[in-house]
């Protein structure tokens, strides 16, 4: 079990970090010209480990280096002027070519072609991998390190033909703040194909890749990035979270945007990592535990060596998700319903994991008797305002007072080590602006949870 769960994580976390290179930058006249460019990210991953990041940019190449312990280190290196990306492994000393291709042309990967050739005969083709990629600016704007930033939230889904070679049904959200630094780096990321991941289901086949963007929006360099990764089943499977903590102007080497002499080209992420599962879940281990006791020493009363007052009842209250498509703060939203439920006997604490099993194992060690989990489901504009909007402009009449917010939240709250839910179900709000509205409908939902935290038998 342990080794399918580190297979898995490692899988999706190389996802996260390959995909960075097909982040979608339409092409465009570069803003302003620069000298070369060195920008260090803080990376926040599940179970609140973290990691940092560093960009660098020279002329029409871009190199990304992801330091994330647990033999998973790595190196992606785009080439504008040879339309490739290249992923590197310092490790192993191997290497993975992909091109960048125009969204209009099916596209084959060298390295997927070689990989797919072996003694058996030539490759057959497979079927068609369709990537789409949806960019929404949401029309924000904020000055950031002396650039200004726009926010734009980005979905990408990846979905393969029947006959494909490596079936695949992929959904990756982000969601961050972009500015303009097109040094020379004007080259469409949305083509090409996807990472390999892992061993060919079917030797000697090769897919055709396409993608189709939707929307005007445009990212750029992200300041700060939230990507999440789903399954087939658009069930979260891992979060995580970039920001910029430097950002620097310095002469670069050349040698950074190349492949290093001596290096080898490898088949797949496996060869190109060859990360021992067995390592990589003992670090990812140590590192959480380290996570828990430093947040521990930050909040005294969640302690685990401090044990609740007789009576006292502990709701752990997961991170809000907001499923909508509208901006809000689900942070500020948590701490408003943590401090809703909070009262005679009962109490609330946050929790930083990300999936059912890390939030169960999270709230033993914080000695939750419960978790509560809760979705934004619905934001949108009051009907009747709507109606009441158009008639006065109709008329020259205006509408009387602010448009009002219709908001739903559904939440979860369940037992500690049990899976059925002590209370399912959802709570409304409707006032001026999507977080007052959201806030209204956590309220009646903490009223709720904290009544039903207190029928415990």
């Amino acid at each position: 079990m342990k080794y399918r769960l580190a297979i898995t994580f490692f899988s999706v976390l190389a996802l996260l970090v390959l995909a960075a290179a097909f982040r979608w930058t339409p092409s465009s006249r570069a803003q302003r010209t620069q000298a070369d460019i060195k920008i260090t990210y803080k990376v926040t991953m599940p179970g609140g480990m973290q990691s940092e990041s560093t960009t660098m940019i020279k002329g029409v190449r871009e190199r990304s280096e992801q330091r994330m312990g647990y033999g998973m280190d790595q190196v992606s290196i785009t080439q504008c002027d040879l339309r490739r990306t290249i992923q590197l492994s310092d490790k192993t000393k191997k290497y993975i070519i992909t091109p960048v291709d125009d969204d209009s042309s099916p596209t084959t990967s060298a390295s997927s072609t070689s990989a797919a050739s072996g003694p058996s005969g030539p490759s057959r083709q497979g079927g068609v991998v369709t990537s789409v990629i949806t960019a929404t600016d949401t029309g924000e704007r904020k000055e950031m390190f002396g650039f200004t930033a726009r926010h734009v939230k980005t979905s990408v889904r990846m979905e393969s033909s029947p006959d494909a070679c490596n079936p695949v049904k992929q959904h990756i959200e982000r969601d961050g703040w972009y500015i303009d630094l097109n040094f020379g780096l004007n080259c469409e990321l949305g083509g090409g194909r996807p990472p390999v991941m892992g061993r060919p289901a079917r030797p000697n086949c090769v897919d055709r890749y396409r993608s189709r963007h939707v929307g005007a929006g445009r990212t750029g360099f992200p300041l700060i990035e939230t990507t999440i990764v789903y399954d087939q089943n658009d069930r979260e499977q891992v979060r995580m979270t970039k920001e910029v903590t430097d950002l620097s102007r310095q002469p670069l080497d050349a040698a950074l945007f190349d492949i290093p002499t001596g290096y080898t080209e490898a088949r797949n992420t496996d060869e190109l990592n060859a990360v021992n599962p067995n390592d990589m879940m003992q670090e990812m281990m140590k590192n959480r535990q380290q996570a828990t006791a430093n947040e521990n020493q930050e909040m005294p009363g969640t302690v685990p060596n401090q044990s609740k007052r007789a009576g006292t009842i502990r709701v752990g209250v997961v991170q809000i998700s907001n499923k909508t498509d509208h901006s809000i703060s689900t942070e500020a939203l948590r701490e408003r319903l943590i401090g809703g439920i909070e009262g005679s006997n009962v109490e609330a604490v946050p929790l930083n994991a990300t999936s059912p099993t890390e939030a169960d194992a999270e709230a033993k060690v914080k000695q939750c008797d419960f978790v509560l989990y809760t979705d934004v489901s619905a934001l949108k504009l009051s009907a009747a305002k709507k109606i009441g909007g158009l008639l006065g402009r109709a008329t020259g009449v205006g509408s009387g007072g602010g448009d009002k917010t219709e908001s739903k939240v559904d939440f979860k709250l369940i037992p500690v080590g049990d899976s059925t839910p002590r209370l399912q179900s959802s709570a409304a709000g409707k006032e001026e602006g999507d977080d007052a509205s959201a806030g209204a409908a956590v309220d009646v939902e903490a009223k709720m949870v904290s009544a039903a935290a207190k029928k415990r038998s």
